[in-house]
């Protein structure tokens, strides 16, 4: 891969896997009981947060994912869709768990087991996005020129 598709590829899936991690936290909000709603200043955070850490998680992740790749593989594309969700997941949930310090344990389950259904809908969402990069190696290429009548033989 040349550098400019390499970029297109980075910058897709940056773009994309912000905007899925970002729709998956918004969606997971009314999902949490009442009671855990009480440290709604912790969660509200979680909104803000994303963007940003889903935007460093994901650049960082695409960038090691085409470091040393001369094509658009399938073995790139799985270790992308299905390790950028689950690092982002895991990054919000350290990050919220710490924020509620004195039930930084109790904050980590319930986030695990309230997180579980809107981390396996983000990634399925997420999913979907493999299907551009999939074929854009195919659309950045260049033509083949046609053989001259000299080449054939």
């Amino acid at each position: 891969m040349n550098v400019r598709t390499k970029t297109v590829i980075v910058t897709y899936l940056t773009i994309w896997t912000t905007t899925v991690a970002y729709l998956a936290v918004v969606t997971m909000r009314p999902l949490y009981p009442g009671p855990v709603q009480v440290f709604i200043g912790a969660l509200g955070l979680i909104p803000a947060l994303t963007p940003i850490i889903a935007f460093f998680l994901a650049f960082g992740q695409a960038m090691s994912v085409t470091r040393k790749r001369n094509a658009i593989d399938q073995w790139m594309l799985a270790c992308y869709f299905v390790g950028a969700p689950i690092r982002i997941f895991l990054t919000l949930l350290t990050i919220i768990s710490l924020l509620t310090f004195t039930l930084a344990p109790i904050t980590f389950v319930a986030g695990l087991t309230y997180g579980a259904l809107p981390l396996l809908v983000g990634t399925a969402i997420h999913l979907f996005g493999m299907l551009p990069v999939y074929f854009l190696d195919r659309w950045l290429r260049p033509p083949a020129l046609p053989l001259a009548p000299s080449d054939v033989c």
